[in-house]
């Protein structure tokens, strides 16, 4: 690796070389390599600007795939294509595998509003009238009869399979991953005085 890195760029391009890629946890490559939180945020878009490392997602997992630069060894004239202006035209280096991108739903999820039973109290999302590039995960708050008929309601308004898990910090909040949207969102839960929950 003929590229002139930083020692802690080093230290995480290693250790991600010795861990293979893919879905790596941060806090374990944090406890390899010694870094804070701030150091390896800089090594790692280090490692990214020279096209040595190539970020992804896997649900909501960041994966971490390595570019070899194997084939040749490069200069740092040649990675930054600085070379005479005549030649400024005609470099070329070889390019990192582009990441795979996902087409935008299509305009029926989108302002199509989900379906389901109407609940006391409980918001819709509104009809947008125009098209956006992402479906907007739709809130579901309102009053319930107990925590399990909300469940039911976030698996009929966010697809079926959802995620729900509870704050490490407050009993009353909760946060709900919905794969089908591919986002998240947070809620709050408090009894009320009719002996059921409201949802905020």
């Amino acid at each position: 690796m003929d590229v002139n890195l930083t020692t802690k760029a080093k230290k995480l391009y290693d250790c991600i070389r010795e861990k293979g890629g893919g879905v790596l946890e941060e806090w374990r490559m944090l406890d390899k390599t010694g870094m804070s939180h701030g150091s390896f945020v800089a090594a790692r878009k280090e490692l990214v600007a020279a096209g040595l490392l190539l970020l992804g997602k896997n649900v909501r997992k960041t994966t971490y795939q390595l570019v070899e630069l194997t084939s040749q060894k490069l200069t740092s004239q040649e990675l930054t294509c600085q070379k005479p202006v005549a030649e400024t035209l005609t470099c070329q280096t070889p390019a990192a595998k582009p990441m795979e991108i996902q087409p935008p739903p299509s305009p029926e999820a989108v302002v199509t509003p989900a379906g389901g039973r109407g609940r006391k109290g409980r918001k819709k999302a509104e009809k947008q009238a125009f098209e956006v590039q992402e479906a907007i995960m739709p809130r579901v708050v309102g009053e319930f009869a107990d925590f399990d008929d909300w469940l039911l309601a976030l698996n009929e308004e966010l697809g079926g399979c959802v995620d729900v898990s509870q704050s490490l910090v407050s009993n009353s909040e909760y946060t709900v991953f919905s794969p089908e949207y591919g986002g998240e969102d947070s809620y709050t839960i408090r009894e009320n005085e009719d002996g059921g929950i409201t949802v905020d």
